[in-house]
């Protein structure tokens, strides 16, 4: 199977939008990952085909304006001429293709309220991090991911590591004050994932939006639970209180990390980190 000049070796993911597969570039024979504008039939009644067109063209011009060791590169844009077969080939592009993803890591299935895999303590940090360090390069271009998940977190093999965070899937992103189009009552962003603001009101989600998904992820890759999460009726007990490794201070940060209201959060990713280099300094001086 080929899709323009791209040989299809298999599908990797497919959503709302379209499907990504991996493929290998002409010539070098490059594995690389082919995201291909396929949208689901109620996506083209609720939005319209040029709109889909538009949105997906702007996600792969707002990868490309990103170069940063913790973003995704895209390699190649195309789409709309005839392929070798004589049929059109549809809109797509092409990103670095990387075998590791956090979601997988973490062993997160499609029932996400299920308990995942505990990642540690120093792992969960470096991966935050590099979501954090991601964000921070998109944030300064004013661009707002607006659905960050694990399943949107890419590894990259390093050594020594969980490997390097490549973050993926700008689909949904906008802006700094920019009115994206989308139909009236759509969700923006994943459940469990997307800060109360962005459910409410998709087009006041910031930088503090993104942020919170990361606390939420984080959490979650160091207790294999969702914060908030009612368990027999019960809500979930501070993290101190479930893990022993861990001291009030993690409940504080969590309490800044996932405040309901955007005001109360971290107002950027240098306060998060700086926050974040405090805890893991005091729990390695405690676990020394």
């Amino acid at each position: 199977m080929r899709i323009g000049r791209y040989e299809i070796r298999g599908l990797l993911g497919r959503g709302g939008m379209g499907a990504v597969y991996k493929a290998a570039m002409p010539v070098t024979g490059r594995i690389v990952a082919l995201k291909v504008l396929r949208p689901a039939e109620i996506m083209e009644d609720l939005m319209g085909e040029d709109s889909l067109r538009e949105m997906f063209f702007n996600e792969a011009s707002a990868m490309a304006s990103i170069s940063h060791p913790n973003v995704a590169a895209v390699l190649d844009v195309g789409g709309g001429i005839e392929g070798e077969d004589g049929n059109p080939v549809p809109p797509h592009f092409t990103m670095e293709y990387f075998c590791g993803n956090l979601g997988v890591l973490m062993g997160e299935t499609y029932e996400v309220e299920r308990e995942s895999r505990k990642l540690g303590v120093e792992t969960s940090l470096s991966i935050a991090r590099g979501m954090i360090n991601g964000l921070d390069r998109l944030h300064y271009e004013g661009i707002i991911h607006r659905d960050v998940k694990p399943f949107n977190v890419m590894l990259a093999e390093d050594q020594g590591g969980p490997g390097t965070v490549k973050l993926i899937d700008f689909g949904l992103s906008k802006l700094r004050g920019e009115r994206t189009a989308h139909h009236k009552g759509m969700v923006v962003g994943s459940p469990y994932y997307a800060a109360p603001e962005q459910e409410a009101d998709p087009e006041s989600a910031d930088e503090r939006s993104d942020l919170y998904s990361v606390g939420v992820t984080l959490y979650r890759m160091v207790t294999g639970r969702l914060p908030n999460e009612k368990t027999d009726g019960k809500d979930t007990p501070p993290i101190s209180a479930v893990h022993s490794d861990l001291d009030q201070g993690w409940d504080d940060f969590f309490t800044t990390a996932l405040a309901r209201d955007p005001a109360a959060r971290f107002p950027d990713g240098l306060a998060m980190l700086a926050a974040m280099d405090q805890l893991e300094a005091r729990w390695r001086e405690q676990r020394d």
